[in-house]
Order: structure tokens, then C-alpha cells, then sequence
């Protein structure tokens, strides 16, 4: 049985549309991965994960009212440990104060801090000096590191982490970062939609699909 001219071009036509469709198919997906992972690339996290709660704590805030990491359950939270001790932690106060003017009317988000210190005469004074203000964003103290240390292993400050509104650790960040950067808002954006990264990062070691989005931005 010869096939026709015309079968043929119908065949071609169908193989056509059904590449189209693939490779169309396959760039929605690279923009979505791109979408989800290219503020936590850039930002260039030390830890990114599914999989783990963070740990629940109660401390007291430097107004003398109790600060619960849980009661946070619903907002994304940034939550960040510092010492008054600490250059770098200094250094990255004014980029804070502007995260927490940027987010603090949108319900969504709240930004946190935790200082291992037990004077709060210290904290506001650290942060008069670098701000302007002695209550750039909130701050709870943790003088005997009972939280940072013994719940988080924070050993070295500034530490930062991007906790979702399940209560999961998507990133945590060792060292200071510019959180005035619209990569930060960006990736809030991300984690509170619900969509995540495919990326796991502990260390030196990444892996997952998004692991080439980072190793693409860092070329």
C-alpha cells in the first residue's frame, strides 16, 4: 500500500504540532523553575530543604511581652539571630530595618530577631548607633543561647532563616546578606505561594532539579 503526498504532509504536520507542544510544554516548565529558584540562588543560602519544622520557642521581647516562633503559623517569617558583639550583625542592620518597613503592613510576611544578650539597654543602644531607631524591627532576647544554640546550633552570627507558613525551614543563610534586595521580597513571594524550590542544600552539597538554575547563575 503506497502512501500519498498528502499523508505524508498530514504525518509531518502532526509531528510538527506535537514538537511545538513538547518544547513549549518544557519552556513553561524551565520559566516556573526559573520563577521558583532564582532569588534563593542568588542569595546563595548555606541550607534549603522540605523537610524539616523548626523548632517551637517562646522568649521574651525587649517590650517584656512573650514572642512564640508558632503563633507566627500562617505568615512567612524571617527570622534572624544576632549579638550585639557582632561587626557583621551591625553591618547588616539598616538592610533589616528596610526588610521590616518593606513587609511590615503586609500580613503575609513578619520579620524576627532573636539577640543573645540579656541587656536590653545594649540591643536598643547597638541599634540606635546603626539605625536611627531603637526599634528597627523586633528583637526577643536568648541570653543563655538556650534557643539559638542548644535548638538551632547557631554558632556564628548573623544566621538567618526563611521558615513558611507550615512552620518548614525552606533556606537558612550563615553570614550577612543585602535583605534590602528585591531578591529577598521575590523569594518571600515564592515560599508563601506555596511554590518551593526543588533544591537541597546542606553545606557544599546541592542537589535537585533547581541545583541548575544556581549553577547557572553562578557562571
Amino acid at each position: 500500500m503506497s502512501v500519498t503526498p498528502i499523508r505524508v504532509m498530514q504525518v509531518g504536520f502532526i509531528v510538527g504540532v506535537a514538537a511545538m507542544a513538547y518544547s513549549f510544554v518544557g519552556s513553561a516548565r524551565d520559566g516556573e523553575l526559573r520563577r521558583q529558584c532564582t532569588s534563593l540562588c542568588a542569595l546563595g543560602p548555606n541550607y534549603a530543604g522540605q523537610d524539616r519544622v523548626a523548632p517551637d520557642f517562646q522568649l521574651t521581647n525587649l517590650d517584656g511581652s512573650q514572642v512564640r516562633l508558632s503563633n507566627y503559623r500562617g505568615r512567612t517569617v524571617v527570622l534572624v539571630f544576632w549579638s550585639p558583639s557582632c561587626d557583621v550583625c551591625k553591618k547588616q542592620m539598616p538592610a533589616l530595618a528596610h526588610l521590616a518597613r518593606e513587609i511590615e503592613n503586609d500580613p503575609r510576611y513578619v520579620l524576627t530577631t532573636v539577640a543573645v544578650d540579656d541587656s536590653p539597654d545594649t540591643v536598643r543602644r547597638v541599634m540606635r548607633e546603626r539605625t536611627r531607631s531603637d526599634r528597627p524591627f523586633p528583637v526577643a532576647l536568648d541570653p543563655d543561647s538556650k534557643v539559638v544554640m542548644d535548638r538551632y546550633g547557631t554558632k556564628l552570627f548573623p544566621e538567618t532563616w526563611i521558615i513558611d507558613r507550615e512552620g518548614v525551614i525552606r533556606a537558612r543563610f550563615d553570614g550577612a546578606r543585602d535583605w534590602s534586595s528585591t531578591l529577598v521580597t521575590d523569594l518571600l513571594e515564592v515560599v508563601h505561594s506555596g511554590g518551593s524550590c526543588p533544591l537541597d542544600i546542606n553545606g557544599q552539597s546541592a542537589s535537585g532539579e533547581g541545583a541548575r538554575i544556581c549553577r547557572s547563575l553562578a557562571m
